[in-house]
């Protein structure tokens, strides 16, 4: 079978390594061609790609290239079986421009839909704002099927965007599950908190996330002073980039946290960061169903999240994980003080409960059934085109 992906974003974020996730664990079966935007920041996601499919990557960003773009990307998706757009969000002009190029060539579109939340809670131009949501809308009424990420995820794209429910197919994310063997894990703990400068009787939290105000990372520096006036030994690592970085710097160094905060930038090593931890946190204001937390999961790190998008379709409520409304520091600071003061039975329990949750959602299963999906999609263009 062969598949044509399409990438919508310019940056590395969780959708982004989901196409990973989808590429490795198919490509035995599928033959992808993945077109992604030629920009410096996702480079290094195509280097890794290319190893499993083939890439193409345009420049998106030059509106003189786009008619020739246009015509490329009609000619490979008539040469393929399906085509597969890798969206970010409702709001994503990109992934609107590119459902409206291939309307009216035969072969099926799957659009695959991460994070669907009104389009007042997504950064995009003050004058489209208005009209988004209907050439959203417009540019999916000839795709085959939108796929929602979370039941949650679905909802919304019913009920605010107007998506019939037979369009819709829901798949959930996953990810690669942990093989990580004790040794090795050690050995990482060891060295990453060799690097943060954190003992091993200290306590290390860990957020991985894109640095934008929908994150929430704010809410949770401002826990921190509430959090190391009753537990001081406890210490924050934030890995992610973004365009939040200096205003998160200044709200760290404004309460005093230099000591306790860690910026880390964008950080390849996750696997590392999240052996080294005793808690991860994930204080997001909206989210479809985040690959951090599954990944944080699939190692055995207790989650603290917040009920937002599909994250209560994953992590049950003090079996495996502890959730909060969004928002709230107050809460944030409670809930990882709940945390910190289990007895070490009480958190070994809880850490087996999280692992066994993780395998719900592992990057295979998340993959066989995309291929389902795949195939039924061919097959329809088989039976009504004659096509192979």
């Amino acid at each position: 079978m062969r598949v044509l992906l399409i990438m919508t974003a310019r940056e590395i974020g969780g959708a982004e390594n989901y196409v990973l996730h989808l590429v490795r664990a198919l490509h035995s079966r599928v033959q992808f061609t993945v077109v992604l935007a030629d920009h410096p920041k996702i480079r290094p996601l195509a280097a890794q790609l290319e190893q499993a499919a083939r890439v193409w990557a345009l420049p998106f960003d030059k509106p003189l290239q786009l008619p020739r773009i246009v015509a490329l990307l009609r000619r490979l998706a008539r040469a393929h079986d399906v085509v597969h757009i890798n969206s970010n969000h409702p709001g994503s002009r990109l992934g609107i421009a590119t459902a409206l190029a291939l309307r009216g060539q035969p072969t099926p579109i799957v659009c695959v839909e991460h994070r669907v939340s009104p389009i007042s809670d997504i950064v995009v131009p003050s004058l489209l704002r208005p009209i988004l949501p209907y050439l959203f809308r417009y540019s999916r009424r000839h795709v085959a099927k939108l796929v929602a990420v979370s039941q949650q995820n679905a909802q919304v794209l019913k009920a605010l965007y107007g998506i019939p429910t037979e369009k819709i197919a829901v798949i959930h994310n996953g990810v690669p599950l942990s093989s990580a063997s004790d040794q090795e894990l050690a050995r990482m703990r060891s060295e990453v908190r060799a690097e943060l400068g954190v003992s091993s009787a200290e306590r290390l939290i860990l957020t991985v996330a894109r640095l934008s105000p929908n994150k929430g990372v704010e809410f949770l520096i401002r826990a921190m002073p509430s959090v190391l006036a009753a537990r001081p030994d406890t210490y924050l690592a934030i890995a992610g980039a973004g365009e939040e970085r200096e205003h998160l710097e200044q709200v760290a160094n404004a309460l005093a946290l230099r000591n306790h905060v860690h910026f880390l930038g964008f950080r390849s090593d996750i696997p590392a960061l999240l052996a080294a931890s005793d808690l991860f946190v994930l204080p997001s204001l909206e989210e479809g169903l985040p690959l951090a937390l599954l990944e944080a999961m699939s190692s055995g790190v207790v989650p603290i999240c917040t009920a937002v998008g599909g994250i209560p379709e994953v992590v049950q409520d003090g079996i495996s994980g502890l959730l909060v409304p969004p928002s709230s520091s107050q809460a944030l600071a409670e809930a990882i003080l709940r945390a910190l003061s289990m007895d070490e039975a009480a958190h070994n329990q809880m850490r087996c409960a999280v692992r066994e949750r993780a395998r719900l959602f592992s990057a295979e299963g998340m993959a066989d059934r995309t291929l389902e999906l795949y195939r039924a999609l061919g097959a329809t263009r088989y039976d009504q085109r004659g096509l192979e």
